[in-house]
């Protein structure tokens, strides 16, 4: 296994006072794996579950109890691992995915609401599909939407 990781954390205060509670953060990695699985003079295959490309970024806000954040993940191809006909471990090839997720919360301090707090979520907001495939002719073996899923929660602390 080989690769490397960057990561990075700005808030936009740092830039302009205007933008407190305004900032970024994002991660990218780059990884390489080989395997032989079929003895030494096998071919090299990429290590099951691992991406080459994985990249995360979210903007967000957080200021005097209100909260919002908007996140996005992108991964590329990759070999997957999965349960097979007979309870054995069958490998196949997955295709990249970015997925979209949303949230929007306050947080009361102080009055008749103090400790409650409210967050409303989206998850995969861009209903991305998942789909396996054939490597050898791209062909699909499987699809399937999962659809988007909205939460909505009350927390209160005392």
């Amino acid at each position: 296994i080989k690769g490397f990781e960057l990561s990075l954390s700005v808030p936009f205060d740092l830039f302009v006072d205007a933008l407190e509670g305004f900032g970024f953060v994002g991660n990218y990695s780059r990884t390489r794996s080989g395997v032989k699985l079929q003895g030494p003079d096998g071919p090299d295959e990429p290590l099951p579950g691992l991406s080459e490309g994985v990249t995360n970024l979210s903007l967000y806000y957080e200021d005097r109890g209100f909260q919002a954040r908007f996140s996005s993940r992108k991964r590329s191809d990759l070999l997957g691992e999965i349960q097979g006909f007979g309870a054995d471990r069958a490998r196949v090839y997955i295709d990249g995915e970015t997925v979209v997720d949303a949230q929007i919360g306050y947080s009361f301090d102080g009055g008749t609401f103090d400790g409650t707090t409210i967050l409303l979520q989206v998850n995969h907001a861009t209903d991305e599909p998942y789909r396996q495939y054939f490597r050898e002719t791209g062909l699909t073996q499987r699809f399937e939407k999962y659809g988007r899923q909205y939460l909505l929660g009350v927390t209160y602390k005392f």
